[in-house]
This record gives C-alpha cells, sequence and structure tokens, in this order.
C-alpha cells in the first residue's frame, strides 16, 4: 500500500494497525507499506524533509549497527524494496549506497536510513 503522507496513512488506519511505525516524523512522505496478513512481518520506505532527520535519528536511536549477519525475507511481489536489501545483508555494499541501519531500542524494527537523500527502509524482526 502507498501513501502520500503520514498523515494519510494514519487515517487509514495503517499506523494503528502496526503496518507504518507511529515513530515516523510528522513530515514523511511518499510512504510504501507492505504486511504479513497472518502474522508480524512488515517492511515499508518513506522519504523524508532535511528538518525531520534529527526527529528521526531520536525516535530510532543514534546508536548505529552493521549490516552484517542481517538478512531480510521479503516477499518477491514488494518489488519497491531494493534487489540489495534482500536475503543475507551485505554491510560493504549498503554502506557504499550510503545506507546505515539502527535497531530501534523500544521496538522490534531495523531500520535502514540514507541521510544524505531523506529516504529510509524498516522493517520488523523477532525479538
Amino acid at each position: 500500500m502507498s501513501f502520500a503522507s503520514v498523515t494519510e496513512a494514519r487515517a487509514a488506519g495503517a499506523v494503528e494497525r502496526g503496518w507504518v511505525p507511529a515513530m515516523l516524523p510528522a513530515g514523511a512522505y511518499e510512504l510504501r507499506a507492505a504486511y504479513e496478513p497472518s502474522g508480524w512481518r512488515r517492511w515499508g520506505l518513506f522519504n523524508f524533509r532535511t528538518d525531520d532527520a534529527e526527529l528521526l535519528r531520536v525516535a530510532i536511536g543514534v546508536e548505529e549497527t552493521t549490516f552484517d549477519g542481517m538478512e531480510v525475507d521479503i516477499p518477491g511481489r514488494i518489488e519497491w524494496w531494493p534487489v540489495a536489501m534482500r536475503g543475507a545483508l551485505d554491510s560493504q555494499t549498503l554502506n557504499a549506497t550510503g545506507l546505515r541501519v539502527y535497531r530501534v531500542k523500544d521496538a522490534p524494527l531495523v531500520f535502514a536510513v540514507n541521510w544524505s537523500q531523506g529516504r529510509a527502509y524498516y522493517w520488523a524482526v523477532e525479538r
């Protein structure tokens, strides 16, 4: 599913249902979200304004981690998810694209953020 803004995602119930994280900055836009209907898995992407970068940093935590050892098992039908972020993730490749990765302290989520492009991806992880 796609949403023009966080406001639109909230109005559609996507935040309430957990498909879109509540912690996204109010200015996030061009959201895409996918979820597993019978499970906990979910994936998404969004763009954010430069003005919202610090709000996003605070929301997800400022401690960067590594992609090494991470896997993203995402259904092939989700075409908008980057090929380089499917299966076993390679830190060197993803860091070269400008992506940095963060595990959210208070939620079972991982965010991969390109701060200079204002784009972020998220996915749920088991705890």
